[in-house]
């Protein structure tokens, strides 16, 4: 008996190409490498664009249309975002597939396993509540790009300043030698993150993005309204269960010949896989749909808080939306004016962030506005905001100062919570001013002439006073024509204790 010749599937190469140029794009945006490179500098741009294409950066930038696009992406096909666009993902189909190519056994390693329904709606829900109530440190941990965007920026951005210096070392200074600046804090979450949900792929392939990625979750139950679908033809069938044994995701019942779409990310693998060209990615029929409808769903999982599966996603999908708007006037109203933060320190958030309220409500940590800042003054903070904005971007005046002209946080911020603001705009917005401590200057600890904060600041904000009493030459700093860029607080020579420093706005002027 001739053996059925295997028909290799296009779908699955279109796929992994398209996954695979996406995933790229992002590494190299996120590894902050070849800026003011032509070539590069346009790979980035694309980049940011598809940033704006990620589902929690889409929501929180309340971009009805990306939502749209994305729902009806997934009504369509089922969970494609999961497999090309969102860079997590193909990471860890990446991580797979290096398994595979390790242990040839390893590809068809996988078994049908029942959904872990209370861990993912849980997940779920607590994402939710994060956005809902603009807590951005629960966003952060939870969203899979911006886990993604630290893996890269905080966990190989400095490997990829290394080896720049080494080849600087080589072949000379064409490639320019670069500081490698680690923040210890993001670094640690970035590679301990990395190596957990590494190790599950390596292990378990997709059982991460089935069991704890909340918008895994949330696409998996719009598809399981998706005109096309991963269908198993039960005549055609020999019941070899080999595509049970390579599905990453776990989600073929061989025995049943049923595919549950909420864990599928339709990668074709399977299709690939059968010999018997049993396996299909065609439009489901309403009839036929509704006798493989019946995937498993545990009575106990049922209800979520007292309430069906159903009003449950429409609940969440009613509050994520315009909880971001009702937390920022939420915040506003608890900002008001130049308060303190965490007692006596007052972080300078960037500008076009508006505020502190918008900044921690928006942001997702996902760094890629610290990989885009040329001078590095914008770093992962560690408590400056207090808990609610741990690892969100602050301005580090001792690593370097915002230019007077730059806007480039803005351009690359894919959530809204740092806007662009034209160059004029930025120029005139006041995220924070300078403040003089004389004790500190060196006018006054080493007796000599400086002068250099008044020197360089763009907005003219600080003038050279003659003191009366020692008649030495001080700086004066001008509160209301201060912006805050921190050129003064980066070019202060004064040690270990800088003598001007600036002091930030809740709610930027």
């Amino acid at each position: 008996m001739s053996k059925k010749r295997k028909i290799y599937n296009p779908l699955r190469l279109i796929r992994q190409l398209v996954a695979v140029i996406c995933l790229l794009l992002f590494v190299v945006a996120f590894a902050d490498w070849g800026n003011g490179t032509p070539t590069i500098d346009q790979l980035h741009t694309i980049a940011s664009a598809l940033a704006g294409w990620q589902f929690v950066p889409a929501i929180l930038s309340v971009s009805g249309t990306t939502i749209v696009l994305l729902l009806l992406l997934t009504l369509l096909v089922g969970r494609i975002y999961c497999s090309v666009l969102c860079p997590l993902g193909v990471a860890q189909d990446a991580v797979n597939t290096l398994r595979n190519y390790h242990d040839k056994k390893a590809a068809t390693r996988f078994a049908y396993r029942k959904a872990d329904n209370w861990l993912r709606y849980l997940v779920l829900a607590v994402m939710a509540l994060g956005i809902a109530t603009g807590t951005g440190v629960v966003v952060a941990l939870l969203d899979p790009y911006s886990i993604f965007g630290r893996i890269i920026y905080d966990g190989f951005r400095p490997l990829v300043q290394a080896l720049n210096n080494a080849l600087a070392l080589t072949v000379g200074d064409t490639f320019g030698r670069e500081t490698v600046s680690i923040a210890w804090l993001s670094s640690i979450i970035a590679l301990g993150t990395m190596g957990i949900i590494g190790a599950i792929a390596w292990m378990w392939g997709r059982r991460y993005c089935n069991a704890f990625c909340p918008v895994g979750t949330l696409l998996g139950e719009v598809s399981r309204f998706a005109l096309m679908k991963i269908d198993i033809d039960t005549e055609k069938c020999n019941s070899c269960g080999l595509c049970a044994r390579k599905c990453k995701s776990e989600c073929i019942d061989p025995k049943n010949h049923k595919v549950d779409p909420t864990r599928c990310v339709v990668c074709f693998d399977c299709i690939d896989v059968c010999s018997q060209q049993a396996i299909s990615f065609s439009p489901i029929k309403i009839a036929k749909q509704n006798s493989h409808a019946k995937v498993e769903t545990p009575q106990a999982n049922k209800s979520v808080v007292g309430m069906s599966r159903g009003k449950f996603i429409a609940s969440i999908a009613a509050a994520t939306i315009p909880a971001t708007e009702i937390a920022m006037a939420q915040g506003r109203r608890r900002g008001k004016g130049d308060g303190k933060c965490n007692g006596e320190t007052r972080p300078v958030a960037p500008p076009g962030a508006r505020s502190l309220s918008n900044l921690h409500a928006k942001c997702t940590a996902c760094h890629l506005c610290v990989s885009k800042c040329p001078t590095h003054v914008l770093q992962p903070a560690v408590m400056e905001y207090g808990l609610q904005g741990m690892m969100q971007p602050v301005m580090r005046f001792d690593k370097g100062y915002c230019l007077y002209d730059c806007n480039l946080c803005g351009e690359v911020c894919p959530t809204g919570a740092i806007e662009l603001l034209d160059r004029e705009e930025k120029k005139m917005t006041f995220i924070g001013h300078a403040v003089f401590n004389k004790e500190h200057c060196i006018v006054n600890t080493d007796h000599v002439e400086c002068g250099n904060c008044a020197e360089h600041c763009p907005a003219e904000a600080i003038k050279m006073v003659k003191s009366p009493i020692d008649r030495r030459t001080y700086p004066e700093v001008e509160k209301a024509l201060c912006i805050g860029c921190g050129r003064c607080e980066y070019l202060c020579p004064a040690k270990p204790l800088k003598a001007i420093t600036v002091k930030g706005y809740r709610t930027h002027k």
